[in-house]
């Protein structure tokens, strides 16, 4: 935990110095994800979202604590963001080739029934 807490410093460090970008409010964010702070790291991701309302990170990552947070529906819209804005996003071609692989093992378990 000091660890995160040093590496958030960083970030904020790095924030306060120079304009606060996307990439450095992702980082904080995932800060306090580790931290269990989901509320924060939304907050967060918003101002990220704020400052660039496409940067695919932010929108992962919106996914992911909006998941955390029991919100299944912005999770979806999220990622379905990310998918429409940045379809070759390697984030993006991992969960498709997972989607696809989910996809072929329900349709063989399903032909063997």
């Amino acid at each position: 935990s000091s660890g995160i807490n040093a590496e958030y410093g960083v970030y904020q460090e790095l924030a306060d110095k120079f304009e606060p970008t996307p990439i450095l409010l992702n980082g904080q964010a995932v800060c306090f994800l580790l931290q269990g702070k989901a509320e924060q790291a939304e907050d967060v991701l918003q101002k990220s979202l704020d400052k660039d309302s496409g940067h695919p990170e932010t929108l992962i990552n919106l996914s992911i604590v909006s998941q955390f947070l029991g919100a299944k529906d912005s999770a979806k819209r999220y990622m379905s963001q990310v998918k429409d804005s940045h379809p070759d996003h390697p984030y993006v071609l991992r969960l498709q080739e997972k989607e696809k692989i989910f996809d072929e093992l329900s349709s063989a378990l399903l032909s063997n029934r």
